[in-house]
């Protein structure tokens, strides 16, 4: 089964992944979404993501999705999410907070619960990284 997530993108690694944490590195994307998509993740199992208090992350409903870089088994490198443009066309670049897109995941369940594998994501408006969003015009 495949879920298209629409919503705002945030906190976005699909070119490169987040190297932070420690290994595996994943490829990852968090999608701020509306209440009725939120419903729907929830309704098969995939939890909004909160902050160690348990309270949401964001003022509206937030999934997280991952994607392993390397196989755990071998570190075997496994190939990026696809990354495309509103037409289909291929994209190489970093997705800067408040973009418009779609995202393709294949929840999967184990002992932890539910997620949501990140497969594929369309850039329908980019945000440039490092733009500021016009709807930010706070004067200092």
């Amino acid at each position: 089964m495949i879920e298209y997530v629409k919503g705002k993108a945030m906190y976005a690694y699909i070119t490169s992944p987040n190297t932070r944490w420690n290994p595996p590195h994943k490829y990852e994307i968090t999608v701020l979404t509306d209440d009725e998509t939120a419903t729907r993740l929830e309704d098969i199992g995939i939890q909004q993501t909160r902050t160690k208090q348990g309270q949401p992350r964001f003022d509206q409903p937030a999934f997280v999705f991952k994607k392993n870089s390397v196989k755990s088994t071998d570190n075997t490198p496994l190939p990026r999410p696809k990354l495309i443009d509103a037409d289909g066309n291929a994209l190489d670049t970093i997705i800067g907070n408040g973009s418009d897109v779609v995202v393709k995941v294949k929840p999967y369940s184990f002992s932890g619960g539910t997620y949501g594998e990140l497969v594929a994501v369309k850039v329908e408006n980019l945000v440039e990284y490092g733009e500021v969003p016009e709807d930010d015009n706070e004067e200092f």
